[in-house]
């Protein structure tokens, strides 16, 4: 089946910006925004649990830490989860999004229980990481999940897209085995002159390459579609298709919806343009003490994934990058007042924050604890800001533009030919 969208019919797409994600879930916005979907909903652990999936169609969960996503969705948003794939709905996981579906005893991830597929690069006698030790392996129970290159891999496709070779960033996500649980979708193919090696080159073909990369399992009327590289990474164009091929013939016709054309209730523009200066200009004061902080060598360990500085600026440049164009009359009408004022707020503590890491290179313990808040701060700043810009850019897109971007996809999707079903 082939969903031919249209203005009355576009799949609503939710990202989970929750407890536990990283960075890489701004890279769906990213490309969601070059193929001109703005149906998109920015959602964390307490709308997962309020029941927001029942009004969308596609449900991404992309890196991060996945014991934290687990805790933070506890047993009601795996609940959630399943029930809005068994009536239809298409998960799709990328790294963290992929392993958290897969079984395990663990808590909390034996609560997601969906996907049986075991995976390639779990042990108990690590192999040495000859680079990024702090980025290498995490433990799990008495063994250790390690990831054995980074970067670029090559992945090569089955079913209708057979013999297709597409390349996508590996940044820690799962090789899997094949079993009667799934349907295989791709394999890791090859490594590239772009591969980085945490390990011996032997053993990181012999862990990874012919294992599953891609995959996908049926439940109730929905999908799980899980992918280890982050085929969302917005630099790679033929892995971002397939992407939008899935979204565009697996989301399900009867849960199809539009948000609603609607401006900011009792908006008062003049109120608005002098608040989102501020705004403007608290974003500009922190992206330049975080390009400073980027030449210290911080590193922080934030449950059981590393961040470094170079990470802040990912989110304070997802901002920024759309931020000035909001900066005029029409926009300010899609702009609440409690928002801006809440993402105001937001920037100040960032800015803060910012400030005192920037001088706390004695106090580590201290610098931990900051770089914690900092980094939800952060998340909640640039989701709020996203939900703003999505509702703007979806509402105020034309017709024109509507059936251009119909074209678009509609291209995508009469790019194989076979039947969906058999993917």
């Amino acid at each position: 089946m082939i969903i031919q969208m249209n203005e009355q019919n576009q799949p609503v797409i939710a990202i989970y910006v929750g407890y536990g994600a990283s960075h890489s879930w701004t890279w769906f916005a990213d490309i969601f925004e070059k193929f001109g979907c703005y149906n998109v909903k920015f959602i964390d652990e307490a709308d997962v649990e309020k029941g927001l999936l029942t009004d969308c169609n596609v449900f991404f969960i992309s890196g991060g830490d996945t014991f934290a996503i687990a805790e933070g969705l506890g047993k009601s948003g795996a609940e959630e989860i399943e029930r809005f794939v068994i009536n239809g709905g298409v998960y799709i996981g990328s790294c963290a999004g992929a392993y958290l579906p897969l079984r395990s005893s663990l808590k909390p991830l034996n609560d997601f229980n969906f996907v049986y597929s075991p995976i390639t690069n779990l042990t108990k006698n690590l192999p040495l990481p000859v680079r990024k030790a702090e980025k290498f392996c995490t433990e799990y129970g008495c063994q250790y999940v390690f990831h054995p290159v980074r970067e670029e891999v090559k992945i090569k496709f089955k079913g209708c897209y057979e013999d297709k070779v597409v390349k996508a960033p590996l940044y820690g996500g799962p090789g899997l085995l094949p079993s009667e649980d799934i349907d295989v979708l791709a394999v890791y193919d090859d490594f590239t002159e772009k591969t980085e090696f945490l390990i011996d080159e032997k053993t990181a073909r012999e862990t990874i390459i012919g294992s599953v990369a891609a995959a996908k399992k049926n439940l109730g009327q929905g999908i799980f579609f899980l992918f280890g590289p982050h085929f969302e990474h917005p630099e790679f164009e033929d892995a971002n298709k397939i992407l939008f091929d899935i979204i565009f013939n697996f989301a399900s016709r009867s849960r199809q919806s539009i948000i609603a054309h609607s401006t900011a209730d009792h908006t008062d523009p003049g109120r608005i343009k002098k608040l989102y200066k501020k705004f403007l200009s608290e974003v500009s004061n922190s992206r330049i003490i975080a390009l400073s902080l980027e030449r210290s060598s911080y590193k922080w360990l934030i449950g059981r994934k590393v961040y470094d500085p170079e990470k802040i600026r990912v989110f304070l440049e997802t901002i920024w990058s759309r931020a000035r164009g909001l900066d005029n009359k029409e926009a300010y009408l899609y702009i609440k007042e409690d928002e801006i004022i809440e993402l105001i707020e937001y920037l100040e503590l960032i800015k803060e924050t910012l400030r005192f890491l920037k001088n706390s290179q004695d106090q580590p313990e201290d610098s931990v604890k900051n770089a914690t808040q900092l980094f939800f701060n952060l998340r909640e700043a640039t989701a709020k800001f996203l939900k703003i810009y999505f509702r703007y850019k979806n509402n105020s897109i034309t017709d024109e533009q509507r059936r251009k971007q119909c074209t678009l996809i509609n291209s995508i999707s009469k790019q194989r030919h076979c039947s969906t079903p058999s993917l």
